[in-house]
């Protein structure tokens, strides 16, 4: 006796989308070269900026949330660990035209510790957004959210020794995502970037 379907039905929950209405048609290429070491995947959800110079080649908007307080005249502080921020980058949000620069970076499973080479000059409470600056000498983000990650992509293979090029990816441009499901926050800059395509619920 074979077992026969006779109909099909239910719907397909997606943590993180909860409407997709339009994404890029043959998706992007993600670069790869701005990841951490020991990254082995990037989840659906994370927010993606085109690069302007290179016709469909996406980066990652990096953001990291703070856990505790952080002085103005700090030179270590405390993120979240879902973050992709490397040794050598600006980081911004403090409030001010300054972006010190990360020094060292010590992974941990509550948070991060990261050592800034100046001061903030600025502090910020527990729960901010902070991003990628520019440049050391701004409170501007590098990159713009313009599009949203749709399916969680390798980065890495065979531990996390081999690093993959050309990775190629959905990107959703137009939809409905709940924010509490993303990979890495949102900071309201990048809201309002994606405000006219991007709802989040």
């Amino acid at each position: 006796m074979s077992l026969q379907v006779s109909k099909e039905a239910g719907v397909v929950y997606d943590p993180v989308f909860l409407k997709i209405l339009e994404d890029i048609p043959g998706g992007v290429t993600i670069r790869t070269d701005r990841f951490k070491t020991t990254t082995q995947e990037i989840k659906k959800g994370a927010l993606l900026h085109a690069d302007t110079t290179s016709v469909g080649l996406y980066d990652l908007v990096k953001t990291a949330k703070v856990i505790h307080n952080v002085a103005s005249d700090a030179t270590i502080m405390y993120v979240d660990p879902r973050n992709e921020f490397v040794e050598g980058e600006y980081i911004g949000g403090f409030g001010t035209v300054h972006a010190p620069t990360i020094l060292t970076i010590t992974p941990g499973l509550v948070s991060n510790a990261v050592l800034l080479a100046s001061k903030p000059l600025k502090g910020v409470a527990t729960n901010a957004i902070l991003f990628e600056g520019a440049v050391a000498a701004t409170n501007t983000p590098l990159y713009a959210a313009s599009a949203v990650l749709r399916d969680t992509v390798e980065v890495r293979r065979d531990g996390v020794t081999t690093l993959l090029n050309n990775l190629f990816a959905g990107a959703v441009v137009r939809g409905t995502v709940d924010e509490s499901e993303m990979p890495y926050f949102v900071t309201a800059a990048d809201k309002t970037a994606l405000t006219a395509r991007i709802r989040f619920a």
